[in-house]
């Protein structure tokens, strides 16, 4: 059987030397093969190399696939690959990513077209957002309304990742519009989080009450994935306020993601003194721990310490 010429052509990539002007000039060459998947993988090794000189020739393939689009990067699997070692290696001309989070590449699927470049839009949001390009924010809030909801929730990191003030008010009005897909507010919920600490809790935990399950869900568990001592101390008090079963599960659960002590202590404490059904609830929970030999020496020791009913 005859070799696959490109599968062989990706293999000897991993052969060349890196950091040498013979292994530039086999990049150079591989970033301007006819496949896609040779330009995608010379790109990913170039990125995890942080080989910063070949910055300019990772541009340059970047453009030419984007020019000849679907027929030559299927996928964008091409353009993706080389967006993402941009931003691993700080690209600052902020040219490439303008054109990647503005592309839209339909293509034939078994049912409609779908678009290709949903994932480029959102890894070249970030490399904007950590560029010094002056207008990144009025880039990104056009993001904030694409068509993908994977696209949305790009924007929303590369926001956070801004920072500020302007920043945070976009992500606040975007968490209190709302969205048709849940995974884009829930994303707020942890981006606003992560910029505004304790300012950002009372907002949050204000759709940690909603009527809605989804969001309310989001919202409780982005409290604790934060692993802030002010979100555990509101989920501790929100547990013994509400009764009912499918929300004090999502709470337990929240406190043991976030491995806080004080969230780890009130769910042994619930182990070792709670009712039978907040006893068994907090086992629940601090099972995805499995792994941890310590903790599961506690959770027993905590069982074993109960008093009889």
């Amino acid at each position: 059987m005859k070799a696959d010429p490109i599968q062989a052509a990706l293999a000897r990539l991993d052969e060349i030397p890196l950091r040498t002007p013979e292994g530039a000039a086999a990049f150079k060459k591989a970033l301007a093969a006819k496949s896609n998947l040779i330009v995608a993988k010379a790109a990913k090794i170039i990125g995890a190399a942080q080989w910063l000189e070949l910055s300019g020739d990772l541009a340059s393939a970047f453009d030419s696939l984007l020019a000849k689009g679907a027929p030559t990067d299927k996928g964008c699997a091409g353009t993706i690959a080389i967006a993402r070692a941009l931003v691993r290696l700080d690209y600052d001309a902020p040219a490439v990513f303008l054109c990647g989070v503005r592309h839209v590449q339909m293509e034939g699927s078994w049912g409609p077209s779908v678009d290709a470049a949903v994932e480029l839009r959102a890894v070249c949001a970030m490399g904007l957002a950590n560029s010094a390009y002056p207008h990144k924010l009025r880039e990104l809030v056009q993001l904030l309304v694409d068509k993908e909801w994977q696209a949305r929730v790009g924007a929303i990191r590369a926001i956070a990742t801004v920072g500020g003030e302007s920043a945070s008010l976009l992500l606040r009005l975007k968490m209190l519009s709302g969205d048709k897909d849940p995974e884009v507010t829930a994303e707020c919920f942890t981006a606003v989080l992560a910029l505004e600490g304790s300012e950002g809790v009372p907002l949050v935990a204000s759709f940690a009450r909603s009527d809605n399950p989804e969001l309310r869900e989001a919202a409780i568990l982005a409290m604790g994935a934060s692993r802030r001592a002010d979100a555990v101390d509101w989920l501790i008090a929100e547990f013994e306020r509400v009764v009912g079963l499918p929300v004090r599960k999502c709470i337990l659960l929240s406190l043991s993601t976030s491995r806080v002590e004080s969230a780890l202590a009130f769910l042994l404490s619930l182990v070792r003194d709670g009712t039978s059904s907040a006893s068994s609830l907090a086992i629940d929970a601090l099972s995805i721990h499995g792994r941890d030999a310590n903790l599961r020496l506690q959770v027993d020791e905590a069982v074993a310490s109960r008093r009889p009913a």
